[in-house]
């Protein structure tokens, strides 16, 4: 097998280790051939790529065909570059969004690129075509951007579920107080996101305490729901029940809390991702005349100003990043993330 150019991959064997799901949810670390840049396209060395909650949610429900190698949370190097692709040049650092929009449907011409079915047919490292757990991806050069200087890979890792974050709350306000259920990797990112749009009063509600240490290091009032009534501490701190409710737990009766606490007229945001049913009563959303809203991803522009935003110092990636993993170790990664403590891990793909 050949290489189209060469730097980052001259002198590299044809294979290298990636991680191949297998029935059962496990992952083989694995020697596969190196993806070769095709015409348009180009193959990023790997250096970090984060652990997702639809990763888990997609290797616990096996909804990937065997051998998919997934991870779409990810930094690395231009490693090569294939046939007539312009403005990039081998061994700069890049961040990837693991969607290709095609740029002419109708919710690329409006801006949704997030919304773009020829994208999410094609995503990457989602079971479609190849993601990050391995040491070399191939991309197409659009999925590309620049790390800004004095921004380094790791902290760029989190571009990915920044976005995600600072998408879901630009579809709110800016009033307060706000309640966050869940002080994971998505809620300490809407933390920040809510920080940066000026919103101050922000409650989260979170049982663990590793978690709840994070949460409050990023500017949030910790209520432990073991100990209190998140709904009785706001009513009690900020003068009345929560105006915004944010659902960042996904499980099966946490968008009922999430109703039951928001105040008459507020909002519901969903960004918890639950797989299964939920069971809500509509008589208290119409009683309350709530809004429910459900956050799906970030757009292409969104993306750029989350990497920008990162190299701003918009967020303390030390609150965020937990661990950071080796590779050929992605099996216990994974299960470590079902034990407490756990915020952001990333997997070290060198």
């Amino acid at each position: 097998m050949g290489y189209a150019g060469g730097g980052l991959m001259q002198g590299m064997e044809d294979k290298m280790k990636a991680a191949l799901f297998q029935r059962g949810g496990t992952f083989e670390i694995a020697e596969v051939p190196v993806p070769v840049p095709g015409p348009g396209e180009a193959v990023v060395r790997v250096r970090y790529c984060g652990i997702c909650g639809s990763d888990l949610h997609l290797v616990e429900k096996g909804l990937l065909p065997p051998k998919a190698i997934i991870g779409h949370e990810l930094t690395g190097e231009v490693a090569a570059l294939g046939d007539g692709v312009q403005g990039w040049r081998e061994g700069e650092e890049v961040a990837v969004m693991p969607l290709a929009p095609c740029g002419t449907c109708e919710f690329c011409r409006a801006g949704n690129t997030q919304h773009c079915q020829n994208g999410l047919n094609s995503s990457y490292g989602l079971g479609m075509n190849p993601g990050g757990f391995a040491q070399f991806m191939r991309v197409k050069p659009s999925m590309l951007y620049r790390i800004p200087a004095g921004l380094d890979l790791k902290t760029a890792a989190l571009t990915e579920p920044w976005a995600v974050g600072r998408h879901g709350v630009a579809m709110l306000g800016t009033g307060g107080p706000v309640l966050i259920m869940g002080a994971g990797p998505i809620g300490l990112m809407c933390i920040y996101a809510l920080r940066e749009r000026g919103v101050n009063n922000i409650f989260v509600s979170e049982p663990d305490p590793a978690r709840a240490e994070r949460a409050k290091r990023a500017g949030a009032r910790v209520i432990d729901p073991a100990r209190e009534k998140p709904l009785t501490v706001v009513i009690k701190e900020a003068g009345g029940p929560p105006q915004t409710v944010l659902d960042c737990a996904g499980t099966e009766t946490s968008m009922m809390e999430a109703i039951n606490m928001v105040r008459p007229a507020g909002t519901v945001l969903m960004l918890g991702i639950n797989m299964g049913k939920v069971s809500i009563l509509p008589i208290i959303c119409f009683g309350k005349e709530i809004s429910i809203k459900f956050s799906f991803g970030y757009t292409a522009a969104e993306f750029s100003a989350a990497l920008s935003a990162l190299a701003a110092n918009a967020l303390d990636p030390a609150v965020l990043i937990s661990a950071v993993i080796p590779l050929a170790d992605l099996n216990l990664a994974f299960q470590s993330l079902h034990a407490p403590g756990q915020a952001k891990v990333l997997i070290d793909c060198l």
